[in-house]
C-alpha cells in the first residue's frame, strides 16, 4: 500500500512540474510569434458570361482575425510574464523577426 502512495506522489510531482514557468528564451520566442502581425485581408472574384449565355460569378475571401488591436509590445510583455514568470529580457520592438 505504501508503494502505491509513493507512486501517486511521484506522479503528482511530475505533473505539477510541467505546470511551472518555462525558460525565458522559449517564452520570448513563442510570444513574439503569437504577437507578430498577421497577413491582411485578401481575396479574389470572378464574373462573366459563358459561351452558352449563362452568367457565372464567384468570390473567395481569406482573412486573419487579429488580436483585437492594441499595443503589441504590451501584449508581448504580458505573454512573457505569464509563461516565464518574469518580464522579457528586451522589449518587443527590439526582437529580431524572421524573413519569409
Amino acid at each position: 500500500m505504501a508503494r502505491v502512495w509513493a507512486y501517486g506522489i511521484a506522479a503528482a510531482g511530475l505533473a505539477l512540474a510541467g505546470c511551472g514557468p518555462m525558460a525565458l528564451p522559449e517564452a520570448e520566442r513563442l510570444c513574439a510569434e503569437s504577437v507578430a502581425p498577421k497577413a491582411p485581408l485578401s481575396g479574389e472574384g470572378r464574373m462573366g458570361v459563358t459561351s452558352g449565355g449563362d452568367f457565372e460569378s464567384g468570390v473567395k475571401l481569406t482573412f486573419t482575425m487579429g488580436s483585437g488591436g492594441g499595443d503589441p509590445g504590451a501584449a508581448y510583455d504580458r505573454c512573457v510574464r505569464a509563461r516565464a514568470g518574469q518580464g522579457p529580457s528586451r522589449p518587443y520592438y527590439t526582437v529580431p523577426r524572421g524573413r519569409g
